[in-house]
């Protein structure tokens, strides 16, 4: 009795399956696939049973160590005022040490306080506003190095 071996062919996202006898002293076959009402022939290769391949993979040593962070840019280091209004009080010093969102000032807007963050970690370099000052948005604060 011969063994009917069952097969999946994926043609154009569509799945299709078939049925073939095995013929071990062939390594391609010829077969007639169905697809959509039109018929067509192909030529299979016969490829081993998946426990007789083998697969040699050489894998980057960057994918197990991803990239160090960039280096902050200048840019970064320059707290800027994220919206309109009144500076209420500067808590930060000339050369005082901070950690990123540490409280550096506090703006007023619409009767509504906020604090706002160092950027990154730095020492405060620069303060370019005082108390009672209208801030606009994006405006420089204060420098960081």
């Amino acid at each position: 009795m011969k063994k009917i071996q069952r097969h999946q062919i994926l043609v154009a996202a569509a799945s299709y399956g078939f049925a073939s006898a095995p013929r071990p002293e062939r390594t391609n076959m010829r077969l007639r696939i169905k697809l959509e009402g039109e018929s067509y022939e192909v030529d299979v290769e016969v490829l081993p049973e998946p426990a007789d391949l083998e697969f040699a993979v050489s894998i980057p040593d960057t994918i197990g160590h991803p990239p160090p962070p960039p280096d902050s840019r200048e840019e970064d280091k320059i707290c800027r005022s994220p919206i309109a209004g009144i500076v209420v009080s500067v808590s930060a010093q000339l050369g005082q040490q901070v950690c990123q969102d540490d409280p550096v000032l506090v703006i007023e807007a619409m009767k509504m306080q906020t604090t706002i963050g160092a950027p990154v970690d730095g020492t405060v370099q620069e303060i370019h506003v005082s108390p009672g000052e209208t801030v606009k948005p994006g405006q420089p604060l204060c420098t960081l190095v």
